[in-house]
């Protein structure tokens, strides 16, 4: 997680490592307790005003709504350990990639002022893996919101299932300006991020912890055509014809 540094350590590099996670924690932290302050003494000024109240308590348990969602995301990255699936926990790649691109398709609409975004699937076979269908569809999620969000004045999205070298492989594709090495390696660290809505920095994250739980790997980089592409490769289930 994050780029090697020539002369450091590898438990300096975990220490800085955990550094900024706790930092990150911490202005998120500053930045949900203040609101969550001025509200309670609202709250208190408002007593004699029932639908203020109401209004007030709506707006608490809207925010911390969205900072348990922070908390979550935060808990898909921390649990990295490989789990070890039921043999009957057996989901379809390519069913979770056609259903996660038409959820988005509604999503990318549904944005104020969204730019003209074309968004393909491409997976004709099923691709069998061991695994939470839940944990997946959440995964790729983040994968193509972000890719999404590498395009902010329109262009396509492609997200492909294949099986390369006995293995299953997920691939979201973005045609936008394409991703450094240097943010393609500091990508998945929590709270690295240039945007600015409460969760930002913990999507793609969450999405390496969960490619870590299900024994397999994420990666980012620029793509042949010069846009970034992400891949989640994962173990193959036995029951894959």
């Amino acid at each position: 997680m994050g780029p090697a540094i020539t002369g450091v350590t590898p438990r300096e590099q975990r220490l800085a490592a955990a550094g900024r996670v706790a930092a990150g924690l911490l202005h998120d932290m500053r930045n949900v307790l203040s609101p969550i302050s001025n509200l309670a003494f609202l709250l208190e000024q408002q007593a004699g005003d029932p639908e203020r109240v109401r209004e007030l308590a709506q707006r608490l348990s809207r925010l911390t709504q969205a900072r348990g969602r922070v908390a979550d995301r935060l808990r898909d990255f921390v649990r990295q350990d490989a789990v070890r699936f039921p043999d009957d926990a057996v989901v379809d790649l390519s069913a979770v990639a056609r259903e996660t691109v038409a959820l988005s398709a509604t999503l990318a609409a549904s944005r104020p002022d969204a730019p003209p975004v074309q968004l393909d699937c491409v997976a004709p076979q099923p691709v069998l893996v061991h695994g939470d269908g839940a944990d997946l569809r959440t995964a790729l999620l983040e994968l193509v919101l972000n890719a999404l969000d590498a395009l902010p004045q329109g262009g396509t999205v492609v997200v492909r299932t294949s099986v390369v070298d006995g293995r299953a492989m997920l691939e979201v594709e973005d045609d936008g300006p394409g991703v450094t090495a240097e943010l393609a390696d500091a990508a998945f660290d929590p709270f690295i991020s240039t945007k600015d809505h409460p969760d930002a920095g913990l999507g793609l994250s969450s999405a390496w912890g969960i490619a870590q739980r299900h024994g397999g790997d994420l990666s980012l980089e620029k793509s042949a055509a010069g846009g970034t592409v992400a891949r989640f490769k994962l173990a193959l289930s036995p029951f894959d014809t």
